[in-house]
């Protein structure tokens, strides 16, 4: 059996990945195929429990940045274990929400981690089971804080002004330009509609170019 397709969806807060992945989900189940959806930091039982340290809006905010770094891949680690492999494995469409990008990002580029060694971290707990396309859905900084407000505050993150909004934009697009093979942008202020087909577009290019 080939093994599976490994998708990611990331973006900043109030991008809208929620409700695409579940499109993207229907739409794959209805073509025949096997589908996992999942998050990070989550996925697993233990990884949940560090998502709620690390979104608490009491410890959440106040640990420090390795820390932080350092737990997101604790997570990530068993997520993989547990979740992404046995599913690629088995041949099975595997969406997540957030993955190494967003860890490249908040704790990359906006806390200053070295790249470097974030990069080397990587290469030991994700190893082979890269993503084979990553979504990056992509709003101004401005409509991203609308969105939030309208859900109400929900972790530490979603208190940023709008130097972090721009910042958070600005890094995920640095790294979409960076790796312009695997990580494809959606304007996620369009219709929801033409969200999904531009999505699908790319998500079924890549599981049909798998399966040549």
């Amino acid at each position: 059996m080939s093994r599976g397709t490994f998708i990611t969806l990331e973006g900043g807060e109030g991008v809208g990945k929620t409700t695409q992945i579940a499109f993207l989900k229907d739409k794959l189940e209805s073509e025949g195929h096997q589908v996992i959806t999942t998050r990070e930091p989550g996925g697993t039982p233990a990884a949940e429990e560090i998502r709620n340290l690390v979104s608490s809006v009491e410890f959440g905010a106040n640990l420090p940045p390795y820390a932080e770094l350092m737990l997101f891949n604790a997570a990530r680690a068993s997520h993989i274990e547990d979740i992404i492999k046995p599913a690629l494995e088995d041949g099975k469409v595997v969406i997540c929400d957030r993955f190494i990008d967003s860890t490249r990002v908040y704790q990359g580029i906006l806390q200053s981690i070295d790249m470097a060694f974030i990069h080397q971290l990587d290469a030991r707990i994700v190893g082979e089971y890269m993503p084979d396309l990553t979504l990056l859905l992509d709003i101004t900084a401005e409509a991203a804080m609308e969105r939030v407000k309208t859900r109400g505050v929900r972790d530490h993150y979603d208190n940023g002004d709008i130097v972090f909004y721009t910042s958070l934009r600005d890094g995920f697009l640095t790294l979409a330009e960076e790796d312009q093979a695997r990580i494809k942008v959606i304007d996620a202020d369009a219709k929801m509609d033409v969200i999904a087909e531009n999505i699908w577009q790319y998500a079924s290019d890549v599981i049909e170019n798998k399966n040549v």
